[in-house]
């Protein structure tokens, strides 16, 4: 396996566990029928809804203004270095030198989620098209009132991450965040800013898995504390949004379950180009799975609860983020421990070019030559929190949707609503583990 392909596909981990697939199946099963049941009894009124909103922190509107516009900055020159390097640096076959690669799917896909579900939106602060937007009004409200778009834009990434035969090399990726700025600029000339909160991927899916966070700021830039999870039910939940969410969470799924032996019996041994269709087919199906999987057991809650079917699969869209999150955690934290420390070294030599005599054209920072230290943390110690975050993820999932049940409907009829949804977390749940088994 190239450098190149560890960064594009982050599954797998070195550590062992001592239960088998059996038992751990059985153990996420347990702990998400034991969670329903007790909420069922014992949660009978909305306790996170209530308090989304958090508590302020006085004297933060200096700081938060200060932090911003340095996040500003910071995430500008980073987009402006990463495009550079990718267009105009070295694109070497197998090597991962070069910048771009690293910062793309390590930095921003993996790292951004992570730092966001503990402290919050913190993407919207460094995104470089919110800077860019900067020069562009509010809008007049003819922007889409819509995720559809949004959708389409991540699926595109993942095409280009999980289907291109040479999805991490330097060109691709700075190509694709050519046609990515053109569609996010174009935009906002014709729509405002407000095109963003339409079609921006990346940054619709960070401000939701944001909305795990601890931290947010109001309008009046005051920092906010507030208790996890809370912050679901401020979620931006529009059509497509269900959709958006589905994509990553198939897309998460299909990265685990492309890096199996069994897919490549089924799919054949083809490689390059010859591998893109069995691998765009895969895709396409394990999103539809996970699509109708959650479309079930959202028509199950519309017809108990008498609403509309796309209605309840939009409102229960945000007891899905902590289940995407949980799969992030499962499949990319090996990546991410690993790979973030050469996100440094790679800044020392952002471009990745040599000399003759192969040492770095630039060495900023001293590091340029560095090494990843595979074992930073215990490689057991990471493979029980990979299983333990799909675990974690589908219970607090089964959390969030319960109390949005019972802030919208009477206690008996919420606890019914959310039983199919339950069989559609467990299948979730116990699909995840198997992929991170067998990945």
């Amino acid at each position: 396996m190239t450098s190149l392909h560890v960064l594009a596909h982050g599954v797998g981990s070195r550590g062992t566990l001592p239960l088998p697939l059996w038992q751990f199946a059985w153990a996420a099963t347990a702990a998400l029928v034991l969670s329903f049941v007790a909420l069922a009894v014992l949660w009978k009124t909305p306790r996170l809804g209530p308090v989304a909103q958090g508590r302020p922190v006085p004297g933060t509107r200096a700081p938060v203004r200060i932090l911003s516009w340095a996040g500003r900055a910071i995430g500008l020159l980073l987009f402006g270095l990463t495009l550079g390097a990718a267009l105009f640096g070295a694109d070497v076959p197998g090597e991962s030198t070069n910048l771009a690669p690293v910062t793309i799917y390590v930095t921003v896909w993996v790292g951004v989620p992570f730092v966001a579900a503990f402290f919050g939106d913190v993407w919207r602060v460094v995104n470089p098209f919110r800077t860019i937007g900067l020069l562009f009004p509010e809008g007049d409200g003819t922007a889409p009132k819509h995720h559809w778009w949004a959708s389409a834009t991540l699926f595109g990434f993942l095409f280009v991450e999980l289907v291109h035969p040479n999805g991490a090399s330097p060109r691709v990726l700075g190509w694709a965040m050519v046609v990515y700025s053109a569609l996010m600029i174009g935009g906002m000339a014709r729509h405002g800013r407000q095109w963003l909160d339409s079609a921006d991927g990346f940054g619709v899916l960070f401000s939701m898995l944001g909305a795990l966070g601890i931290f947010s700021v109001d309008d009046t830039g005051q920092l906010r504390v507030r208790v996890p999870l809370s912050g679901l039910a401020t979620v931006d939940a529009r059509r497509g949004s269900s959709a958006l969410i589905l994509v990553v969470l198939g897309g998460t799924s299909f990265d685990g379950f492309s890096e199996s032996p069994i897919f490549w019996d089924i799919a054949g041994r083809a490689s390059g180009w010859e591998a893109a269709p069995a691998l765009f087919i895969g895709l396409v199906i394990v999103i539809l799975i996970a699509s109708i999987l959650y479309w079930v057991g959202a028509r199950t809650t519309a017809n108990v609860t008498g609403t509309d079917h796309e209605e309840a699969a939009e409102l229960f869209a945000p007891s899905l983020i902590p289940i995407v999150f949980g799969y992030a955690v499962a499949h990319y934290v090996q990546l991410f421990v690993d790979q973030i420390q050469s996100f440094w070294f790679r800044l020392s030599n952002p471009y990745g070019n040599k000399n003759a005599d192969g040492s770095n054209v630039r060495d900023f920072f001293g590091a340029a030559d560095g090494q990843v230290d595979f074992f930073v943390i215990d490689a057991d110690v990471v493979a029980w929190m990979q299983a333990l975050a799909i675990v974690v993820g589908h219970v607090a999932g089964v959390l969030y949707a319960h109390d949005l049940a019972v802030s919208r409907f009477d206690h008996a009829k919420a606890a019914r609503s959310q039983q199919t949804m339950l069989v559609v977390m467990v299948i979730y749940s116990v699909a995840g583990l198997w992929l991170l088994f067998s990945g």
